[in-house]
């Protein structure tokens, strides 16, 4: 039986889905739209787009799920489930690689490391989002590979991606997954965390040196620095909520207290989009001319 809390969950899930696949569409879209036209991708644009495309995918599995709720299928279950921790977890590196991106922009620090990735970021770029990728998917196709092959020798096991149950062997196997998967997800959480903390602790010093100077807190500088913030720490911020979702869920029987945290999950995400676009020029120019053009319409169409 259904419970109040998951109600609310699955109407919030829909009506966030409602906003985010168009949303996600159209910075995919004007990103590569830009991209032909100009004959260049730049790496925000990359790693905004790859964000986007993630989230797309996130949103489009939830038909996925509407069937598993109807026909109760086991193997649904775990399909979603793992195709949903491979999208989440290269959605968390997608977003670790963007807040290193503007740390790395617009953050000066004399170390030599330091200076050697801000040189070469960009030719390393491509092998991030391949390690990425890879990565994600190796942590997940095991769940489900070694849980269909639980069904088949034992087909009345609970399935649940929650409530697995099965002999040492299996818990023991799954709990190494689990644990691994868990580990990669929280290390790229902390390198956006940290990369969070630089982006800030600069942010200040920044507004100390310029507070004095005329027009100190509107200089661009400290608004490239803002506007920055207000991305990573949206995206922080999501993932940080998924992530304890995440884990409450694959380390526990009970998940009763995750569907208090998800619909902050669901908030998050519609914060996120919005802040990739106001955080992005082109994104951002693109979406007025869109609603400049609809209020003219919507206005011409009044005065006849």
């Amino acid at each position: 039986m259904m419970t109040v809390l998951e109600l609310v969950c699955y109407i919030l899930e829909f009506i966030t889905v409602l906003f985010l696949i168009p949303t996600n569409i159209f910075i995919v879209i004007v990103n590569l739209l830009t991209w032909i036209k100009d004959k260049k991708f730049s790496q925000v644009e990359q790693l905004i787009t790859s964000i986007s495309v993630c989230n797309f995918v996130e949103e489009m599995l939830t038909p996925t799920y509407v069937v598993n709720i109807i026909y109760d299928s086991p193997k649904i279950k775990n399909i979603y489930f793992a195709l949903s921790c491979m999208v989440l977890s290269c959605n968390v590196w997608f977003s670790t690689f963007l807040c290193v991106y503007f740390c790395l922009k617009i953050v000066n620090v004399k170390n030599t490391l330091y200076m050697c990735l801000q040189r070469n970021f960009q030719k390393i770029l491509p092998w991030l989002f391949v390690s990425a990728i890879l990565g994600s998917v190796l942590v997940s196709v095991p769940f489900i590979l070694i849980i269909t092959e639980e069904n088949v020798s034992n087909p009345k096991l609970n399935t649940s991606a929650i409530n697995w149950q099965s002999d040492s062997t299996f818990i023991s196997f799954k709990e190494r997954d689990i644990l691994f998967f868990l580990t990669l997800s929280w290390i790229a959480l902390l390198i956006l965390s940290i990369s969070t903390l630089v982006i800030v602790t600069s942010l200040f010093k920044h507004m100390n040196q310029v507070q004095q100077n005329l027009g100190g807190f509107r200089s661009p500088n400290v608004k490239i620095h803002v506007q920055a913030l207000r991305t990573i720490m949206s995206l922080l911020i999501s993932n940080i909520i998924i992530l304890l979702v995440l884990t409450a869920n694959l380390s526990s029987n009970d998940n009763m207290w995750s569907y208090v945290i998800i619909p902050l999950y669901f908030m998050s995400k519609v914060v996120v989009c919005w802040s990739l676009i106001k955080g992005n020029r082109n994104l951002d120019k693109t979406l007025r001319n869109i609603f400049s053009k609809s209020h003219c319409i919507n206005t011409s169409d009044d005065n006849e």
